[in-house]
């Protein structure tokens, strides 16, 4: 039983029956070759710390639980679990400031492994797979392939896909809250990221998807990713006058904004459908235009709506030479350019392009037209889609006696 008691030397104690000792053997004389034996015993080395850690690591508090002691005292609990894997060994290790989030990490872990058995160990990495659907997706929007390209680039892009955890995903959606990103930015980035890493599943990599979806999960839950919020910006007539008005300084340009930008009222299209209509697509006794990959939330590709047009969009259409398949043979970037730069010349503040849309459909419903018969021009599917356009506060067309309408389809500008 003595031999289980640990010995301070501050505060030892003699005992009743001290445990007997061996006699100790005979010392050498001491040499230049063989120093003296210190007649202390010497302290007990620490334990050998790992490589990377800043201090060495007190015994194990509990299988697979190591308390490591840094700089300055500070304590963290570190976890590693092993599994063998095709026959390697993989280790999955984390630490925690608390004992107790190390202990919920540890068994989380172990009942994942119970359930779904651990992945095999795959050398892709993430910028790999975003590599490859970047090249087998070429319809990707732009704002999704500048984001997953971002996301290639970025340190996160040399993780193998193999060892990607839930925590991993959270802590890049923080970095990038971090780095002055809103929550419905990351959201983007993040949504993106995990239908890459889940398409690339499907074809053959090995990965965590169940990881996967448990923090995206879990961030939209915790509010760190949250929606965009709806935006009801609208231009008044004379914001739309003075970016007209300073447009039309340069009737030698080649972009013939000004019509452009009443066709996206008068059309309610998106910058980018206005770009792919063509002129075989036109039906124009008909009063109608099939708009090609209109924007989907879940069909993101062919999702082609034959839609009605105003009167005055087709009479803008009309009035457009006939110099190309397209309609509107301009690239879509270029146009928006040009939209922001006279936007900014005509001092005009938070005014986006696509607010020239919600413009367009909140006009017909102030001249007092039906969801169902809005959603035929704007290429809803219905009706109900539109709700957040209906409450208008005045009625009748504000676009009547605008002078630009007229202009625009006589004088190409």
């Amino acid at each position: 039983m003595t031999d289980n008691i640990i010995h301070f030397d501050a505060f030892r104690r003699p005992t009743a029956t001290p445990a007997p000792e061996a006699d100790p053997a005979p010392e050498a004389p001491a040499t230049a070759e063989t120093p003296a034996r210190p007649t202390a015993t010497p302290p007990r080395p620490a334990t050998r710390a790992k490589a990377g850690d800043d201090a060495p690591a007190s015994p194990t508090i509990e299988p697979n639980i190591t308390r490591i002691t840094g700089e300055g005292g500070h304590v963290m609990y570190r976890v590693q679990l092993r599994k063998k894997v095709n026959g390697r060994m993989r280790s999955f290790t984390r630490s925690f400031s608390k004992l107790a989030l190390a202990r919920k990490w540890k068994r989380k872990k172990l009942a994942e492994f119970e359930l779904h058995g651990v992945a095999p160990v795959s050398a892709h990495t993430v910028k790999e797979v975003i590599d490859v659907r970047l090249a087998r997706h070429a319809h990707l929007q732009r704002s999704a392939r500048s984001q997953l390209i971002w996301l290639r680039d970025s340190h996160f892009g040399e993780r193998r896909i193999s060892e990607i955890a839930a925590e991993d995903l959270m802590d890049l959606a923080d970095e990038m809250l971090e780095l002055g990103r809103a929550p419905q930015t990351v959201a983007g980035y993040m949504t993106h990221l995990v239908r890459t890493l889940d398409w690339a599943s499907r074809r053959g990599y090995e990965m965590p998807v169940s990881a996967m979806r448990q923090a995206m999960s879990m961030m939209w839950e915790d509010g760190v990713l949250a929606r965009a919020e709806a935006r009801d910006r609208r231009p008044t007539l004379d914001e739309l006058d003075r970016i007209l008005r300073v447009r039309a300084e340069r009737p030698n340009a080649r972009i013939p904004l000004c019509r452009i930008i009443l066709f996206a009222i008068f059309s309610c299209r998106r910058l980018g459908e206005i770009t792919r209509l063509r002129w075989d697509d036109l039906r124009a006794e008909e009063g109608k235009i099939l708009v090609r990959e209109m924007k989907h939330p879940r069909n993101k590709a062919k999702n082609n709506v034959w839609c009605r047009l105003t009167d005055e969009a087709l009479a803008i259409i009309e009035s457009m030479p006939r110099t190309s398949e397209y309609i509107f043979p301009y690239d879509a970037r270029s146009i928006g350019k040009a939209w922001r730069r006279a936007r900014d010349r005509a001092g005009v503040a938070d005014l986006r392009f696509h607010d020239l849309r919600h413009e367009g459909v909140s006009r017909l419903f102030e001249m007092g037209e039906p969801a169902a018969f809005v959603a035929k021009y704007s290429g809803h599917e219905n009706g109900g889609c539109l709700h957040r356009y209906e409450h208008v506060e005045r009625h009748g067309d504000k676009f009547a006696a605008f002078p630009w309408t007229r202009h625009v389809t006589e004088v190409f500008v």
